[in-house]
């Protein structure tokens, strides 16, 4: 709650700072020198040191920037600002700030975690700017009703029920839920817990923030004593990781699901025998090999000479989706595109037919389960 009052107070703060340029202004402006700029701008805020050393969405956006550029749309090339926010909600706030004064910037593509990307949309909602946000899954962030706003990442409920699911398909009949301690996690919880309900599967705990080894040593003495099977995780890294290898140094068998904050470069690494029976729930399968699937994954190792992560098909479908709009809409104009993309038929994308519903929020992606068996990962729906 302290942490949640925190974000609010820095939000208004934010907002006041914005104050000297009203949002209608900066839209009407925007409405008019997007049309006229020569590039279409598109602004990508994100930590870069995480960014870059657990995924490898950048290398999507790369990837994006060339596809599209080597066609251009409607006469122009696309050009992307990435900029370093650091995970940081001030930060953050400067970079949405002149983002959103810029009026040549038609799209913004974040911010990173949802801590920071759910209250500062609305900057972006005021300024007439496109939002899209590729990584932050919290409901939260489309149940406000934006205009600008999508969600282009499958929500936390559905997340949540192909957990349970699992765990149901599993036999486990006593889950715990370990969430990190901030709006994702909380509201990932809290989705969770409903979804276990639903498939008949009892709570013991729901906990977060067991900083100390004496500490999660006593939390898993409580949860084998009430004869826990698994534990579900609504966690990122690197947390995620330090709470696997806690679990594994006490209990080598029981059941362990994570949902897709877990789904980065180098986790098996970090983790080494600690992955072994791992489960991670994802949006992204290479088994699913579409056309368009088998056509990213071509171009992505031709270019960087590896496999792509679930990342960089968000980076990648995130910007090749604001100029598929452009080009279906012939307009620059953010508002026309936003009219599109909520009216947007279901239409093929890397990772399956997509559309959006009136709030912004994506439907019809696949949810798929992965699990780590002697060191190699392998997938099935």
């Amino acid at each position: 709650m302290k942490h949640k009052t925190r974000i609010l107070i820095l939000c208004i703060v934010s907002l006041f700072m914005l104050s000297g340029c009203s949002g209608g202004d900066l839209l009407q402006q925007r409405e008019k020198n997007t049309g006229r700029s020569e590039t279409i701008l598109v602004g990508v805020p994100v930590p870069m040191e995480f960014t870059r050393e657990n995924t490898k969405f950048l290398q999507g956006i790369e990837l994006a920037v060339e596809d599209i550029n080597s066609k251009g749309v409607n006469g122009k090339k696309i050009e992307v600002k990435i900029v370093d926010d650091k995970g940081v909600f001030k930060n953050a706030v400067d970079i949405a700030q002149g983002f959103s004064e810029n009026t040549e910037m038609i799209a913004v593509i974040g911010h990173w975690y949802s801590d920071i990307c759910i209250p500062i949309a609305k900057i972006y909602e005021e300024a007439g700017m496109l939002n899209i946000v590729p990584t932050v899954s919290n409901p939260e962030l489309t149940e406000k009703g934006y205009k600008y706003v999508f969600q282009n990442i499958t929500s936390d409920n559905e997340i949540a029920r192909k957990i349970c699911s699992h765990a149901k398909a599993q036999g486990y009949e006593k889950v715990v839920i370990y969430y990190e301690e901030s709006s994702y996690g909380e509201n990932l919880a809290h989705a969770i817990e409903e979804a276990a309900q639903e498939n008949e599967i009892k709570v013991l705990d729901r906990t977060a923030g067991l900083a100390t080894v004496d500490q999660f040593r006593k939390a898993h003495d409580k949860w084998s004593a009430l004869e826990f099977d698994a534990v579900l995780l609504a966690l990122n890294m690197p947390e995620g990781g330090k709470v696997i290898s806690e679990l594994r140094e006490l209990n080598q068998e029981a059941g362990i699901i994570s949902a897709d904050g877990l789904d980065v470069e180098h986790f098996s690494d970090e983790l080494g025998d600690k992955a072994e029976g791992v489960v991670i729930v994802t949006t992204y399968s290479p088994e699913y090999l579409s056309s368009e699937l088998q056509g990213f994954i071509k171009r992505y190792q031709q270019k960087f000479n590896e496999k792509p992560d679930i990342w960089a098909i968000q980076g990648y479908e995130s910007l090749q989706l604001i100029t598929r709009a452009i080009d279906a809409t012939d307009s620059c104009s953010p508002t026309v595109i936003a009219e599109y993309l909520h009216d947007m038929k279901k239409q093929e994308s890397v990772l399956g037919t997509i559309s959006f519903n009136e709030n912004g929020e994506l439907e019809g992606r696949g949810i798929y389960t992965k699990v780590i068996i002697d060191g190699q990962t392998r997938y099935f729906d």
